[in-house]
């Protein structure tokens, strides 16, 4: 078994690069649209779709609060980086199904539908992550123990044979 699991090839920084350039891309198209269809209107996004556009900031702060998470864990070389990868995708699909729902309700549910059923699979990969993140801290626990005892030298000491004992 690796010391480290072979890394995900769009965790690497140029796929990296491109994620973020797609939400920019969709992120400002989709406001530019959400512009255009509220510039006759007396309301905003804020009065007609309040939940949404609470939900949207949430989802936008999170996955700035992911992408830093995710530099940090990568310059330290964590293994850990990974499961902040995937949070940082899912808030990110997240936030720009939001803003389609303001466009267009119907197909902004429909979407995002299909968008949690191929997203299932984000925990799953996080947890088989983290399961194998504890085995590992498991065997170096273990091998760090068995390196402690011996250095002590720390045995258990043998008890006289109770039967030896009583025929003295």
């Amino acid at each position: 078994m690796a010391d480290q699991p072979m890394p995900h090839l769009g965790f690497e920084i140029e796929s990296i690069i491109t994620q973020h350039g797609i939400f920019a891309f969709l992120v400002n198209t989709l406001n530019g649209q959400i512009q255009v269809m509220y510039k006759s209107m007396t309301a905003s996004p804020f009065d007609t779709h309040e939940g949404v556009m609470l939900a949207f900031f949430v989802a936008l702060f999170i996955y700035a609060t992911a992408s830093v998470a995710e530099i940090m864990l990568r310059a330290r070389e964590s293994i850990y980086h990974p499961i902040v990868s995937y949070i940082r995708l899912f808030a990110s699909g997240f936030a720009t199904i939001l803003l389609l729902v303001i466009l267009d309700p119907v197909l902004g549910y429909i979407i995002s539908v299909l968008w949690g059923c191929l997203f299932a699979r984000v925990p799953y990969e996080s947890c088989k992550e983290l399961q194998e993140l504890r085995s590992h801290t498991a065997q170096l626990g273990q091998s760090l123990w068995t390196k402690l005892v011996g250095v002590l030298g720390y045995h258990k000491e043998e008890e006289p044979d109770q039967a030896n004992r009583s025929a003295v």
